[in-house]
């Protein structure tokens, strides 16, 4: 499993009454996971907060409780996600058209 907060800008993101809303969502979700499973919920022993949209911000409509398998699954997905797109970007940089040499370019002449 991963070191938990290390690495991550996150902590510095959330409200200064994230502890509040936190416990406020997992409450309202009867600390049952809500990650969804054809057609039902898990509904195993909740203790994590997830932001079903990660730029929805933090208004606990936004927020759903999960057990700590499938907040890490959701968190490796968005992860891979953003790799995924790191790489594609990378990728079109290394293939851009080149230019031509400065000393080969054709001077208009007025």
């Amino acid at each position: 499993m991963s070191g938990g907060w290390s690495g991550s800008s996150r902590r510095e993101t959330l409200p200064t009454d994230w502890p509040v809303i936190r416990r406020g969502v997992l409450a309202r979700d009867g600390y049952a996971c809500q990650w969804p499973l054809a057609g039902r919920i898990c509904a195993a022993p909740a203790n994590q907060c997830d932001h079903i949209d990660p730029a929805g911000g933090d208004d606990p409509a936004n927020l759903r409780a999960l057990c700590s398998t499938h907040h890490a699954y959701r968190s490796a997905q968005q992860g891979g996600q953003a790799f995924g797109a790191i790489r594609k970007r990378m990728a079109a940089a290394r293939f851009r058209p080149r230019e031509p040499h400065p000393g080969l370019v054709q001077k208009e002449t007025a």
